[in-house]
């Protein structure tokens, strides 16, 4: 308590006065009140000095510390004094700006919105702008109306409304071009049932659009000229006697064909497959005669799978297992033969 204020010096100094007298005089007087205890008639005298004695000690340092205690309650008290005064000259020095603000507050928004229109009229139309070129159409039209409804530009509002109109049928088109060009590709590649979703999906989307109408003709009039190509090919297969041709050809004509038309061709196609079947028993029989058993086994496979009800294909499951041993395989072994395409 060395760092004590000047005004409590006094009662700081008289503190540290009690306290020396405390430790001073106490143990004084608790030694002669012990000595009076040695004397055979003195008890009740040296129980009296020893009780001063140790109440003076205590005394002395119970005041001492007090007396700091209220020395460091005062200096808080006086710090915090010391800090509301600055935060009311800080008040006192704002109280113009915040009059300032009050009196500006209470400006009506209508006299706001004069002030600033164009301002926010250049923000609006900016931000309608924006809206237009990333596709929120909503978000435009709803700008649009607000700048005829709080600045009352009608005219401006109807040019951007065209403005907005156009740019989203540009967007469309885009979109729609790219759907079409979709669809012809899958046309291209004859994958008619997935061209046609494409197409009812449009059709559900933009079914007044002018081309998007006409994708129904047109993938009915591409279906019909493949069709035709493919009865083309039929034909010269069937001239030039190209059997495994004229097969390849017959499969994906297949799904074309109605029922009336399939029937129309029933006896083309059974001698197409005879002459199939023919091939293989002879290509099966050169093989089993040449010890080619790989060969062999590999042609009667082709036999079972594609004639599993004829006669040939009996007569060749009967010598599969001995075909299979003599190709190199394990008894019981599943050989399967791997279907060949051709290119039509």
């Amino acid at each position: 308590m060395a760092d004590a204020p000047v005004r409590n010096r006094f009662q700081y100094q008289l503190s540290v006065a009690a306290l020396v007298a405390a430790l001073a005089g106490g143990p004084i007087l608790l030694g002669c009140g012990i000595y009076l205890a040695t004397q055979p008639d003195a008890a009740g005298q040296a129980t009296l000095v020893i009780a001063a004695a140790l109440l003076l000690m205590v005394g002395g340092g119970l005041a001492y510390g007090i007396f700091g205690v209220l020395l460091k309650a005062e200096g808080n008290i006086n710090r915090i004094h010391q800090i509301s005064l600055d935060i009311h000259d800080s008040l006192r020095r704002i109280e113009p700006l915040v009059r300032t603000t009050a009196e500006n507050s209470q400006i009506s928004d209508a006299v706001r919105a004069i002030t600033h229109r164009e301002t926010e009229r250049d923000a609006l139309r900016q931000a309608i702008r924006e809206e237009m070129y990333r596709g929120e159409w909503e978000a435009a039209n709803y700008l649009i109306n607000e700048i005829e409804r709080r600045f009352g530009y009608r005219e401006e509002a109807e040019t951007l409304r065209k403005e907005l109109a156009g740019l989203r049928e540009m967007t469309i088109e885009e979109k729609i071009n790219e759907a079409v060009a979709h669809i012809e590709k899958l046309m291209n590649e004859h994958r008619w049932e997935r061209a046609r979703v494409e197409i009812d999906r449009m059709l559900r989307l933009f079914s007044r659009h002018e081309r998007v109408a006409a994708l129904p003709e047109l993938w009915n009039r591409r279906r019909e000229e493949r069709k035709q190509e493919l009865l083309n090919l039929w034909k010269q297969a069937l001239e030039r006697s190209a059997i495994d041709e004229g097969i390849a050809i017959l499969a994906e004509l297949d799904p074309y064909l109605s029922r009336e038309e399939a029937q129309a061709l029933q006896d083309s196609a059974r001698d197409v497959f005879k002459a199939r079947l023919l091939n293989l028993g002879v290509r099966f029989s050169l093989a089993v005669s040449e010890n080619r058993w790989r060969d062999a086994l590999e042609t009667g496979v082709l036999i079972v799978q594609e004639f599993p009800n004829s006669r040939m294909a009996q007569e060749v499951n009967q010598r599969m297992e001995a075909l299979r041993l003599r190709a190199g395989f394990k008894a019981d072994a599943e050989v399967i033969q791997q279907k060949r395409t051709t290119a039509s």
